[in-house]
């Protein structure tokens, strides 16, 4: 493992608000042990995964995947679980040097099965298990489920099991020392003075920018789970024609909450409203525009923000804020031949 990076409870002594906050969250545990003990509500049912063509089994306090009978009896234990179970949960099973996916993921608050997102559609990496992913591949898919990942290999250390302190502020060993040693130079960037542009780069990282969607498949229109990409393209602007930040609204330590006052006086900050209850830097970067002229006072989300279904390829209900924010009527987005291939704009 890097040794530049501490891990969470070094950082607890002196950010113990934000820690507590962030422990637990659904960053928190985006990756964890495929063990009883370790996944809690988000435990796999044992049994037959319907559609699947193999079954669970418990093993002690870990699981493992089972296919066909006698001589052609395959077995597969079970390493990881990628997602917090929110919405879903992929599990993985770690082979050397290849990750393998699931094709079928367990969504808790449905008690469901369903194909997992990105293999509704069959590839040449494609086994009866799930999807094989090489080295390169499966250290990108863990690396936005961890905080660190080893030097080498896809063993991580549980100490960097789900995205920590340093998956956004960076490692923290020289920080820390700086600190104690009462250096001027505390050796890490303060985030809050990341213009809106460089933050929404930050998240993209996991949560995808514009560079990261691929614009000539049906991910184009997925500007309600790529949410970075989406406020790049969006028309709401700062008085620096920087996009909105994803800190705008949501407070990165905590879970995302589905109270809609609080982004809507966001909203009433520029069109209109007053700035109590705005955090400091959305009230700097903030530029007066127009009152809403249907409903100047609420309502902002359901109409600009309308809900999308999340995994449209399955029968998945849940749906999340579209984030391409957009008059009633338009929101899907198409090539711009004249801006270049990775800008968009309104249909």
């Amino acid at each position: 493992m890097d040794p530049a990076f501490a891990g969470n409870d070094a950082c607890l002594p002196c950010h113990e608000r934000e820690y507590k906050a962030h422990h637990n969250s659904f960053h928190d545990t985006s990756l964890r042990p495929a063990t009883i003990s370790g996944l809690g509500p988000a435990t796999p049912p044992t049994g037959v995964v319907p559609l699947a063509g193999y079954a669970i089994d418990a093993k002690g306090e870990g699981f493992e995947l089972r296919r066909g009978e006698g001589d052609a009896l395959e077995k597969r234990q079970l390493n990881y679980a990628l997602g917090s179970g929110k919405l879903g949960v992929t599990y993985v099973s770690i082979t050397g040097e290849q990750l393998m996916e699931t094709k079928m993921s367990y969504f808790p608050p449905y008690k469901l099965w369903e194909k997992t997102p990105g293999q509704e559609v069959h590839t040449e990496n494609d086994r009866p298990f799930g999807r094989e992913h090489p080295t390169t591949e499966g250290r990108m898919c863990l690396g936005c489920h961890t905080t660190a990942l080893p030097v080498q290999g896809l063993q991580v250390a549980r100490s960097f099991y789900g995205v920590g302190c340093e998956s956004c502020h960076g490692p923290g060993k020289a920080h820390i020392e700086a600190v104690k040693s009462a250096s001027s130079d505390l050796k890490m960037e303060k985030l809050g003075k990341r213009p809106p542009s460089r933050l929404n780069e930050m998240c993209g990282k996991c949560h995808r920018t514009a560079n990261a969607v691929d614009l000539d498949t049906p991910e184009v229109n997925l500007t309600h789970r790529f949410q970075p990409y989406a406020l790049q393209r969006s028309s709401c602007r700062t008085k620096d024609n920087e996009p909105l930040s994803c800190l705008f609204c949501h407070d990165p330590h905590q879970n995302v909450s589905d109270d809609k006052p609080p982004y809507e006086r966001v909203c009433k900050s520029c069109h209109g409203g007053a700035l109590e209850g705005i955090n400091a830097a959305t009230r700097a970067a903030v530029r007066t525009s127009k009152p809403c002229p249907v409903s100047p006072k609420q309502n902002c989300i359901q109409c600009h923000m309308r809900p999308k279904t999340v995994f449209p390829l399955t029968s998945v209900p849940a749906k999340m804020a579209d984030h391409l924010i957009s008059p009633p009527g338009m929101g899907t987005m198409r090539k711009n031949p004249t801006l270049g291939p990775a800008v968009n704009t309104f249909k």
